[in-house]
């Protein structure tokens, strides 16, 4: 029998991959409005933070309405489920599960500054581990002021695109923010997958 070893760890230069990555036409125009209509039926919160889940105006002045999995919405988890997996594989590969709560569609309005200062997504102990975040463009850029989601990997924050029906996805433990709302109102989808603990 033959056999010729190939070594365990090869020496290979690692390509990092891009602090987030971007897909469209998840929606289309006629899908999103029956999404906010789906949202406006909802009574909104305050996005509380924190391991203890606190409402902090500091850190964060924004609203949610979780869009919760059922007959009217089933089709929302599936078409951003297939949207994850395909993204996920051309680039993060990271071992994923699912979603274990339900979406939030959020706002941020200026008549609060709406905000979300410097933060990682991180996980409430004994849940399983956030791998991946996603964010869903649900307003036109040109419909509000401020409100740019932002990276930090490098020092230099990096802005992701403002273009509505836009889907983001990028890795939980990427620093990131949207910055004050100034003029107008921003929303979007937004979720994380969780997966087995990295290592």
């Amino acid at each position: 029998m033959f056999f010729f070893p190939v070594p365990k760890l090869a020496n290979v230069s690692h390509i990092e991959p891009p602090p987030f990555i971007t897909g469209t036409s998840v929606f289309a125009p006629e899908e999103m409005e029956r999404i906010n209509q789906l949202a406006a039926k909802v009574k909104p919160r305050k996005v509380m933070v924190g391991p203890d889940l606190q409402d902090r105006p500091d850190f964060n002045r924004s609203e949610y309405r979780h869009l919760i999995p059922g007959p009217e919405t089933n089709w929302i988890y599936q078409r951003i489920a297939q949207t994850v997996g395909m993204l996920n594989a051309s680039c993060y590969q990271f071992d994923v599960d699912g979603f274990d709560e339900p979406l939030y569609h959020v706002t941020y309005d200026e008549s609060v500054q709406g905000h979300y200062y410097w933060h990682i997504d991180g996980n409430t102990a004994g849940k399983p581990t956030r791998k991946l975040s996603i964010t869903f463009q649900m307003s036109d850029g040109s419909d509000y002021e401020g409100g740019d989601l932002e990276f930090n990997r490098t020092g230099e924050p990096t802005r992701a695109p403002r273009d509505k029906g836009t889907f983001i996805m990028f890795p939980s433990y990427l620093l990131h923010r949207v910055t004050p709302v100034t003029k107008g109102t921003r929303s979007a989808l937004v979720g994380w997958c969780v997966g087995p603990a990295f290592r």
